[in-house]
């Protein structure tokens, strides 16, 4: 997880979870409700400073599948394991916190802290988060 304001990265989280996902979708859905947690409290951290927000925070994903089953109010989670982090999130996007968009894996700045990249990859991704 990687927080950006203005171009500009705040902080970057890369933890091991605590839980064992059988499938990405599960994993995936676990990072992106732990990502919600934090982008409500610097929200919150943001407005008790003056900080105006206008509109909701914008989060990319790289899991397609994971991007229509939060974005979609007529997707239905069939794996019930993912209930609590499918709910927080879901609350999320319907109160207008956070706009979930899929992020292909070649342009995913994250993977710069949790992938072995070859070096071209590497310095495809430090291009981009130094422009």
């Amino acid at each position: 997880i990687i927080i950006f304001a203005n171009m500009t990265p705040l902080t970057w989280i890369s933890k091991k979870q605590n839980t064992v996902e059988s499938s990405t979708f599960g994993s995936e859905f676990v990072a992106l409700k732990h990502a919600t947690e934090i982008i409500k409290g610097l929200r919150y951290k943001l407005r008790m400073l003056g900080v105006s927000l206008d509109g909701p925070t914008r989060m990319c994903c790289d899991s397609q599948s994971v991007v229509i089953n939060s974005s979609f109010p007529e997707s239905v989670l069939k794996k019930k394991h993912c209930s609590v982090a499918f709910h927080i999130v879901r609350e999320a996007i319907a109160a207008g916190i956070l706009h979930i968009y899929w992020e292909r894996s070649k342009s995913n700045l994250a993977d710069l802290f949790t992938k072995l990249l070859d070096p071209q990859s590497r310095n495809h991704l430090i291009r981009a988060m130094l422009n």
